[in-house]
């Protein structure tokens, strides 16, 4: 079943609706999103590089050091290297509409998915989010959504701020309660069944 819901995410989340037109993904509540990833990490990113996939052509390759971690078999302290669709390498560039845009030194909180046995960011930047750190150490998230992503669905999506515990909170929610809020989830997971 886990291959079958990476395989049904990234087919639900990346829909690529033409270059002019940006890109489209489904818009998954939090507790959704969390269903779906494989990791969910608060982290700093420490190094980006340029890479050529045979399939995919140019990405980026994302090393993320972990801050917190509310999903995945991670510990605080130790590195994520995940995905981004688009990169640069050699002088030559990719773009991908609607991508989340990482800088080294950024504090970030990333949704993480497998795909064909790699880690991405889900849905482009719907799954990456700021990290803000207020007075008293306070740490809220707002949604790190890029100029060209197109967000459809019946679900309106939560761009925050969201406290830290409230994010717990939803995760661990989430993980206790596996059923799919998206009805489009639901009915592409039970089809055939």
């Amino acid at each position: 079943m886990r291959a079958s819901r990476a395989v049904l995410g990234a087919a639900l989340i990346c829909l690529a609706a033409g270059t002019a037109l940006g890109s489209t993904v489904l818009g998954l509540s939090i507790e959704d999103q969390a269903r779906l990833s494989s990791y969910i990490v608060v982290g700093e990113v420490i190094a980006q590089q340029g890479i050529d996939h045979p399939q995919n052509g140019l990405e980026t390759q994302v090393t993320l050091l972990a801050g917190s971690v509310f999903k995945g078999a991670l510990k605080p302290g130790q590195t994520l290297v995940f995905h981004t669709r688009g990169g640069e390498l050699n002088g030559e560039i990719s773009l991908a509409e609607g991508e989340a845009v990482f800088h080294t030194g950024q504090k970030v909180l990333v949704f993480v998915e497998e795909v064909d046995g790699r880690l991405y960011n889900l849905g482009l930047s719907m799954g990456v989010w700021n990290v803000h750190e207020g007075t008293g150490g306070r740490t809220t998230f707002t949604r790190a959504l890029q100029d060209g992503l197109e967000i459809y669905g019946p679900i309106p999506i939560e761009m925050g701020p969201v406290t830290l515990d409230e994010m717990a909170s939803l995760v661990a929610w989430s993980l206790r309660n596996p059923a799919f809020d998206s009805p489009q989830l639901r009915e592409a997971l039970t089809r055939g069944r």
